[in-house]
C-alpha cells in the first residue's frame, strides 16, 4: 500500500512563490548561457565544467536541481529551521528575491558587453 501525500495543506501563493522561482531559475540558466557565449564568465565551478560539456546538460541540469530543491520546500514548507525563526516557506520567497535579483543583475551585465 503506497502513502499518498496530503497536498491541502499548500497554500496558493506559496506554490505560486515557488513557480515564479523556477521560472526566475530558467531565466538565469538561458541568460548565463547567453552571457558565457558573449564572454561573461560562469562564477560556479562545477555548473561551469556542466557548460563546458554541453549548454543542454547545463540547462537541464541546473532545471533539475532548483525543480528538486523547490520541491523539497514545498513538502518541507511548515518546518521550521535556525532554531525556529524561519519557516522553508518564508526561505522560498527569500529564491525569488535571489532569482529576481540574479536575472537583474544578468542584465546589467548584458548591457555592459553591448
Amino acid at each position: 500500500m503506497v502513502a499518498k501525500r496530503n497536498f491541502s495543506f499548500v497554500e496558493s501563493k506559496y506554490v505560486f512563490c515557488l513557480f515564479i522561482a523556477l521560472i526566475f531559475s530558467l531565466m538565469d540558466g538561458t541568460m548565463t548561457i547567453f552571457l558565457v557565449e558573449k564572454g561573461a564568465f560562469e562564477a560556479n565551478p562545477f555548473m561551469r565544467y556542466i557548460l563546458s560539456v554541453s549548454q543542454e546538460l547545463f540547462f537541464l541540469l541546473k532545471y533539475f536541481l532548483t525543480a528538486a530543491g523547490l520541491f523539497f520546500l514545498l513538502l518541507n514548507g511548515k518546518k521550521k529551521i535556525f532554531k525556529g525563526l524561519f519557516s522553508l516557506e518564508e526561505i522560498a520567497g527569500g529564491f525569488v528575491v535571489f532569482y529576481e535579483a540574479l536575472v537583474v543583475y544578468e542584465i546589467a551585465i548584458y548591457h555592459f558587453l553591448k
